[in-house]
């Protein structure tokens, strides 16, 4: 995952880059925003990442520690947001 993060960032000439890491635990989603977020603000300071992450819990932990280049999302799983009705 990190050379794909690595790959899109240095490739995308968009000024805002959307990375998924919700399939990420939150430790590991917290690593990745903010390292990659530093590594990129050095190299692409005009760049902005907006990490989706799984859940508010760990959109609220990462928020806390948010730098100048990030925003941060929670994806929505549409099927998840759908009620069913069984007979």
């Amino acid at each position: 995952m990190i050379e794909k993060i690595e790959n899109f960032l240095t490739k995308t000439n968009e000024q805002k880059a959307v990375i998924d890491i919700s399939n990420l635990n939150l430790i590991d989603a917290l690593k990745t925003a903010i390292s990659f977020s530093t590594k990129s603000f050095v190299k692409f300071p005009e760049k902005k990442i907006c990490w989706s992450v799984k859940d508010e819990e760990t959109k609220k932990i990462i928020s806390n520690l948010m730098l100048k280049n990030m925003e941060l999302q929670v994806k929505t799983v549409k099927a998840a947001n759908k009620v069913y009705a069984i007979k």
